[in-house]
């Protein structure tokens, strides 16, 4: 039989109109035979070749119903002969058999009008005939497995995997099934319903359970020559690595075989033995990481040293800082290291009676341990002497400074240090506070004067406004001073003397000279020089005033508060107090 394909109609019509309906012959015979139809129902008047649409011919009343890609395929893909009467309605009278008989005349048992290749009808079938079509066979080309050189074969054919398989078992490499002499029930190892070929069911545990990297491997790995009779000892297919194995040498040490004792399916390096149960000596940190031999060496296993010094001497030899065997160190390394790394070692100086703090934590052991580790002295003077003679500011040696260095200096840094001003009996504040040492201890730190004036005698000497040293101002300078600025002074001129920040005067003077006129005396001062009053006004205006004269002093007595007005008393005071 052959596939029938759907053309579209207008095509379909086109080819009935110029073949169905060409001219009649000479004589008017006509082309389609004994049938006895009115033209009109399907031709027109207008053409001979054009067709009524839609067609008044009921193909139905033929007995052979349109059904399917039938009712899409053109007249004369059937009619070819244009008489219609003259075709049969069996489908072998169109179609030719594919089968060649093979499997019987009824074609609607696998075909229908409506799908050449219907999928479950030819599902069912196969079923139905012992070979049910699973997996790859459900989708597979039928002609994949019925064909021989001559022709097409559904009779007959195989049943068994080996019957189209048997190319595939004999070129299968691994492993190589004629070699191993497989038998040829594929089933046995192969599913039909799986994707590929490779997946197979073959339960290796009956044998020889696969896991770790076993389960990855080729089967040529281990079955290179048969597959029966295989070792399923380690050693049997590992003898060569066990051979070859140089960390430890297991053949040298005469290791036993069997191999899952330190080894596992996983990897070959990812050992488990128990190093602590068999030798008592735990592998911890970089015990765990070093080499077999690097302890083991000459192929001693056995009685090998458990304490440090035993592996480690030359390195305790060999260190300089600090000098193991001049220091006579002990041989207990984990005093001082443990088993991480060789340094930083964990010495806990504190244990010494002298903890490192500050800047001593970071130092090398031989910068104070230079001559051994012993009767090393703890005082900071024996290690800080030449710091010590070497200052300048302050000078500790001409000064004769204590070498008690914690009196003044912490661990911390050398400078800033930290003597405490306060306990002697002058307290540094204000100004003195940032001011070097040197300044005030030129001469030494003993028996330095704490009064001001000996410090500031020159300030004293040549301030002019006022002439401190003229005016025969007393020495003690925080009577007006004091120690946060020179010029901020304390002189109350107004509550001693007379009121020139306050009252009347505020504001009107400049300098001290503006009333002080002669600056080796402040007892000697002037009201008229800037009061420039008339003598003669003056006095009559105070007549009768007792005590009245034409004098600065007579002013101040008079108006000790620079008040004009009536005078209230007499108020006598002598400015000579300020000498």
């Amino acid at each position: 039989m052959k596939r029938v394909f759907a053309i579209s109609i207008g095509a379909l019509l086109l080819i009935a109109a110029l073949v169905l309906f060409m001219p009649a012959q000479p004589g008017g015979t006509n082309p389609h035979g004994n049938l006895r139809w009115d033209c009109q129902s399907c031709h027109t008047s207008t053409s001979w070749t054009e067709l009524r649409r839609p067609l008044a011919f009921n193909h139905d009343q033929t007995g052979f119903p349109l059904v399917g890609a039938h009712d899409e395929v053109q007249c004369m893909s059937c009619h070819q002969s244009l008489k219609f009467a003259e075709i049969g309605v069996a489908c072998a009278d169109c179609h030719t058999d594919a089968h060649r008989g093979q499997l019987g005349l009824d074609c609607q048992s696998c075909h229908t009008p409506r799908d050449w290749a219907n999928q479950q009808s030819i599902l069912e079938m196969h079923a139905s005939r012992g070979f049910p079509l699973l997996g790859p066979h459900a989708v597979a080309d039928c002609q994949a497995c019925h064909i021989n050189e001559q022709r097409n074969e559904f009779t007959g054919a195989p049943v068994e995997c080996s019957g189209c398989h048997l190319s595939n078992f004999t070129l299968t490499e691994n492993p190589n099934h004629p070699r191993a002499g497989f038998d040829l029930d594929c089933m046995s190892c192969h599913e039909p319903v799986a994707a590929t070929w490779k997946q197979t069911t073959y339960e290796h545990t009956q044998t020889f359970a696969l896991r770790g990297a076993h389960l990855e491997a080729n089967c040529n790995s281990c079955h290179e020559s048969a597959f029966v009779g295989l070792p399923t000892e380690c050693a049997g297919c590992h003898i060569d690595a066990y051979q070859a194995s140089f960390d430890p040498p297991h053949a040298e040490f005469g290791f036993p075989t069997d191999c899952q004792r330190c080894h596992n399916e996983s990897r070959w390096q990812d050992a488990t033995f128990d190093h602590l149960e068999v030798s008592g000596f735990e592998l911890q940190e970089a015990h765990a990481l070093a080499r077999c031999t690097s302890c083991h060496v000459n192929n001693q296993l056995t009685g090998l040293p458990r304490d440090c010094f035993g592996c480690h001497e030359s390195d305790f030899n060999g260190v300089t800082d600090p000098n193991h065997v001049q220091g006579n160190f002990p041989h207990d390394c984990m005093v001082c290291h443990n088993q991480s790394v060789w340094r930083p070692a964990t010495f806990d100086h504190n244990l010494t009676g002298f903890p490192l703090t500050g800047a001593h934590v970071s130092l090398d052991c031989n910068a104070c341990h230079a001559g051994g580790f012993t009767g090393t002295p703890s005082d900071c003077f024996s290690c800080h002497e030449s710091d010590f003679n070497g200052v300048t500011d302050p000078n500790h040696v001409q000064n004769n400074f204590s070498h008690n260095c914690m009196v003044c200096h912490t661990t911390e840094a050398w400078s800033p240090s930290s003597f405490d001003h306060n306990q002697t009996n002058f307290p540094l504040t204000g100004a003195h506070v940032p001011l070097d040492c040197n300044a005030c201890h030129a001469g030494g730190f003993t028996g330095t004067p704490t009064d001001c004036y000996a410090c500031h005698q020159n300030d004293y000497n040549n301030t002019n406004n006022p002439n401190h040293q003229a005016a025969g101002f007393p020495t003690d300078c925080q009577a007006c001073h004091n120690t946060s600025a020179w010029n901020q002074t304390t002189w109350d001129h107004d509550g001693q003397y007379f009121p020139i920040y306050s009252g009347k005067h505020r504001g009107k003077w400049n300098t001290c000279a503006d009333c002080h006129v002669d600056p080796n005396n402040y007892a000697v001062f002037e009201c008229i020089f800037c009061h420039e009053h008339n003598q003669q006004d003056m006095d009559r205006e105070h007549q009768g005033v007792s005590g009245y004269v034409y004098q600065s002093q007579a002013c101040y007595n008079c108006h000790p508060r620079g008040d004009e007005g009536p005078v209230i008393r007499i108020v006598p005071r002598r400015l000579d107090r300020i000498r």
